[in-house]
């Protein structure tokens, strides 16, 4: 059986010694799962170093009021323009675009 490649130094050395106090196939398994626990490690390590260094420079979501229903003549008697206006405030100043 192929032993896992690890990332971490800490973590091959750790399934080293699993393979040396326990039988293989119990050696194999629990390092199969040493080996997925650390992917997932780095993968969330990954995403928070990502959203740490977007959060600062990410505009604030934009405020967005309830909608005013409207509704005006048309051409056609009998039958109005209905429609609905949202309200929308700037959260950012005109120098920051």
């Amino acid at each position: 059986m192929k032993r896992p490649d690890f990332t971490f130094n800490e973590w091959q050395s750790l399934s080293d010694e699993l393979y040396k106090a326990l039988p293989a196939w119990l050696a194999f398994i629990i390092s199969g799962y040493l080996w997925g626990l650390e992917q997932r490690y780095i993968a969330y390590k990954v995403q928070k170093a990502v959203d740490d260094a977007i959060v600062p420079i990410a505009p604030p979501e934009p405020v967005v009021g309830a909608p005013r229903y409207y509704s005006e003549p048309s051409e056609v008697e009998g039958l109005d323009n209905i429609g609905f206006k949202y309200e929308f405030t700037r959260t950012r100043t005109k120098n920051q675009d």
